[in-house]
């Protein structure tokens, strides 16, 4: 009776939700053309490559699917903010973004703000995932998500095998004993071969994305919202034992000791066949295949504490967002309002590998066995209004290897990073 129950309100939601976009983009188009416009070729900006993107609209296109005129250009993550700023102070800015939720806090300034009038919250949060709402404000919508990136854990398969693991962990209580199972060291000490790359920054991929996954687990959002404004809650006391958790792995003294700062980066240790669990973006997964054929590898969700009341993993929510110096506002509300109904994003999702963001979609898992995997880490993805990117993760980085040099506790590593990041929400 529940399942009916639960299916009936998603049929409703996305009938509803249907018609109130299909509203909303009638809505634009017609406020184009009594304003005399025509369809005008509106510039996009992302960090999702030109490849992918250039598929989709060529999917698109092959589909029959009309109404907009775009020209996509994929920039690089670490200058987009800076040729952002350059365009804009040029006057040659794009009218539409592509962004992850990272940009929001420092640069949200930018967007036009997506009044409630015309997108409801309600609607926004019956449609997409719950960690979408990073991109809600007292007064409207960001940006409007298009497809997530989710944190997973990949696996030698081969590793475990040997090692006599029959099954992925599904909790991170089960890490000690694979550790000490599956590390193995030469008679110099030197590591041979590790369970899993934590404990360290610099040569472990995704280390913030890790470490903001295991604080998300405890119930901290590691930044909080509200009236009053953004504030830091990475010092609260749940995050410390994660911290903790993390750096363990490096230290020489505890029984799951799997990893330091001489090895290779831990990406290319899993590559090499020499690490057990690697933990990557769904978006790697291709790279990964390419890169070594012959690995014989999974993917799982990533592991949970045994405390944690619901599931989380660190996600780059991709999301369109206009800007406010488009001349062009209600033809690009009216792509957007295209682009992320149910069918459109569903075609992105198929055509790129990525995850879409909307419930409906989220709601019926794929029979592929990689792309479930990913749909259902999707679901439980999350984000944190981060202030500066670069700069969090240099504080990210100092908290670490703080703790695992000896100079400084948990505790105070955890708090002054607390206080670093508070100051950048400040400026």
């Amino acid at each position: 009776m529940n399942n009916s129950n639960n299916n009936f309100q998603l049929i409703v939601v996305a009938v509803f939700g249907f018609f109130i976009v299909l509203g909303l983009v009638l809505f634009a188009t017609y406020k184009s053309r009594q304003s005399g416009a025509a369809l005008v070729n509106l510039k996009v900006w992302g960090t999702i490559s030109s490849a992918d993107f250039n598929a989709f609209t060529s999917k698109l296109s092959q589909d029959g699917v009309t109404g907009f005129l775009m020209t996509y250009t994929a920039k690089s993550k670490d200058t987009f903010e800076s040729d952002l700023v350059n365009a804009l102070a040029n006057g040659v800015g794009p009218d539409v973004v592509l962004v992850t939720q990272d940009f929001i806090y420092k640069d949200g300034i930018k967007l036009f703000t997506i009044p409630f009038t015309s997108y409801q919250e309600r609607l926004f949060r019956d449609t997409f995932t719950d960690g979408s709402s990073v991109y809600l404000k007292s007064d409207g919508i960001y940006a409007i998500p298009f497809v997530v990136d989710p944190l997973v854990m990949y696996f030698n398969k081969d590793i475990f095998t040997d090692a006599g693991v029959a099954q992925t962990p599904k909790k991170w209580s089960e890490f000690p004993d694979l550790a000490s199972r599956i590390t193995k060291s030469d008679v110099n000490s030197n590591i041979t071969r590790s369970a899993v790359a934590f404990g360290e920054f610099k040569n472990v991929d995704n280390a913030k994305e890790i470490i903001s996954s295991l604080i998300f687990q405890t119930g901290n959002p590691i930044v909080s919202n509200s009236v009053d404004g953004a504030q830091s809650t990475l010092g609260n006391s749940d995050s410390s034992p994660a911290v903790k958790f993390y750096t363990d792995f490096s230290n020489p003294l505890k029984v799951v000791y799997s990893w330091n700062r001489a090895l290779p980066s831990s990406k290319n240790s899993f590559l090499s066949g020499d690490l057990a669990m690697y933990f990557g973006f769904a978006s790697e997964y291709n790279d990964i295949k390419a890169k070594n054929p012959n690995l014989n590898f999974d993917v799982a969700n990533l592991p949970q504490l045994d405390t944690s009341k619901t599931k989380s993993t660190f996600g780059n929510i991709y999301s369109f967002g206009v800007l406010k110096t488009s001349p062009n506002i209600a033809q690009a509300l009216s792509m957007i309002y295209l682009f992320t109904s149910n069918s459109i994003e569903n075609t992105f999702a198929s055509v790129t590998g990525l995850t879409p963001t909307r419930n409906d979609l989220l709601s019926a898992l794929p029979s592929d066995a990689i792309q479930s995997v990913f749909y259902s880490s999707a679901l439980m993805s999350k984000g944190w209004l981060d202030p500066d990117s670069a700069q969090t993760s240099k504080i990210f980085q100092n908290m670490i290897e703080n703790i695992s040099s000896g100079r400084s506790d948990v505790g105070s590593s955890v708090k002054d990073a607390s206080g670093l990041i508070d100051n950048l929400l400040s400026r």
